[in-house]
Parts: C-alpha cells; structure tokens; sequence
C-alpha cells in the first residue's frame, strides 16, 4: 500500500488505508456539496466565517504528487474554534469518496490560540496515480463554556492526480480485396491514455502467419494511427490478431488491451 506524507510545518511519513465512506463520518453528518471549479468555498454570517481552498496540487517535480489545503476562519462572537481536516479520495474517473486514515494532523480536531482569526493549513504528500483528492473541513465556533454554538462543513475543491502514462489500443478496421489478389488489412491504433507513447511496433497475424510488423514513431495522447498490412486472404471461420506495441517498449497504464481478435471477415473489391 503506498504511503502518504502529511504536513502543517514539518513533513512525516506515513501509512494510510482506505476507510468508511463519507457518509459513515459520525461527526460530519453534513453531506458533501458539489462545488464550483473555483479552488475555494466559504460561508460568512455574524456568528463567524469559513472559507476552505485548495491551495497547491501538484503531480510531479521536486514537490512530487501533493496538495495543501487551507481554512481560514474568522471568530465572529465565539469564544473559541475549532477545525478538522479529513482527506478524502476517489478515483479520478469518479465515483464515492472515502475517507484516506491513518494520516497524521488529518481526522483530528485542532484548536487554533486564536479565537479571533486564524488560517489553518495541512499538506499531504505521496498521493496515488489515478486517484483524486479533496478535503472535508469541520468548523465549529464554542461559547466560554465549550458549547457548540454553530458547526460549518465545507469542501475544498479536488486535486486530481492522472495517470500521465500512454495506454495503446487496436481495432480492426476491415479488410479489403485488392486487384492483384492479395488483401489490405487496416487496423487503427489508440492512444487512450494521458502521456505520448515513443515509438512502438505493431502486428498482424493472418491464417496462423505473422506477418512484418509494421512502425509507429510515435502517438501522442488521445491521438491515432491507421496501420495497414497485405497478405494473403484469411480462410473463412479463421482468427486474425493485431497487437499493439508487439515488442512491449512502451510502459502503458494498462498492458491488457492491446490486442485485437476478429474474425475472419468477408473482403469485398
């Protein structure tokens, strides 16, 4: 399980695991709401104010894969506040967010000397490719006494953390009969991934026979290639198969999906 590094002044490493969902937090019953793409939300009335932001997100360089978070909170007529960082996570093509434990100064209630103003602020280092993050802050402002006289959960906003690798995928395009006898197969190769994939080979295989593979220089993200291949016509009820990056140079997000298996296809003139 990858390790997590969290900071307020002095940086420390960490374990870190999966817990409860949101909506299991016992002290944070408030729901978690969408927000803009803004890197902040607040809320301000006479009893005191919050404001939550996503200050930094980084996902390489010297700082690694980070982020810091900040609340800044104004006392209002309290007598003291209180707040609570709990980092959550979930994959960055979505789904539920969940709470990230084990995280040392995240899931623990600080009390700033403050009561007046104050800017609180976390960092967490070490984040997951393919994973997003966020925070869900608990304000609380109390009387002389400890009472809780109001409670405050805000988001901040989220600091996605892509997987830059390529990720290479073929398709049969068709086949077709040419003059001289022979067949043209063309496949279309993918980058479906976020990072440019250097220069790979690609395969054909027709009625059991490899055939020369052919070269792509290079594919950038998001970016495809049609790749074509003669040979002979493949024999009713055979198997063709096209692979991408035939001779594995390139490290890919996903290695499972690079290669197509159709069947044999009627050619037409």
């Amino acid at each position: 399980m990858p390790s997590l590094r969290a900071t307020i002044c002095a940086a420390s490493v960490v374990a870190f695991s999966l817990g409860a969902p949101l909506s299991a937090f016992a002290d944070t019953p408030t729901p978690l709401t969408p927000i803009s793409a803004d890197t902040s939300t607040s809320v301000a009335s006479a009893k005191g104010s919050a404001v939550v932001k996503l200050d930094a997100c980084t996902v390489g360089g010297s700082n690694g894969r980070s982020a810091s978070f900040s609340s800044k909170m104004e006392g209002g007529t309290s007598a003291s506040m209180e707040l609570r960082f709990d980092l959550l996570t979930r994959p960055t093509s979505g789904g539920e967010w969940t709470a990230v434990t084990g995280v040392p100064k995240f899931g623990t209630w600080d009390r700033p000397s403050s009561s007046s103003s104050v800017i609180w602020s976390k960092s967490v280092g070490g984040l997951t490719v393919g994973q997003s993050y966020r925070v869900l802050v608990t304000h609380r402002w109390l009387s002389k006494s400890g009472r809780v006289i109001r409670r405050v959960v805000l988001p901040s906003a989220v600091c996605d953390q892509p997987d830059t690798r390529p990720d290479l995928t073929a398709s049969f395009v068709g086949a077709r009969a040419l003059s001289n006898g022979s067949t043209l197969y063309t496949l279309i190769v993918r980058n479906i991934g976020f990072g440019a994939a250097s220069g790979f080979s690609v395969a054909m295989r027709v009625n059991g026979v490899e055939l020369p593979t052919a070269r792509v220089a290079a594919l950038g993200a998001r970016k495809s290639r049609l790749v074509r291949f003669t040979a002979a016509a493949c024999k009713s009820g055979s198997i063709l198969r096209g692979e991408a990056d035939f001779s594995k140079e390139v490290v890919e997000s996903n290695e499972a999906n690079n290669v197509i298996e159709p069947a044999c296809p009627s050619t037409g003139g």
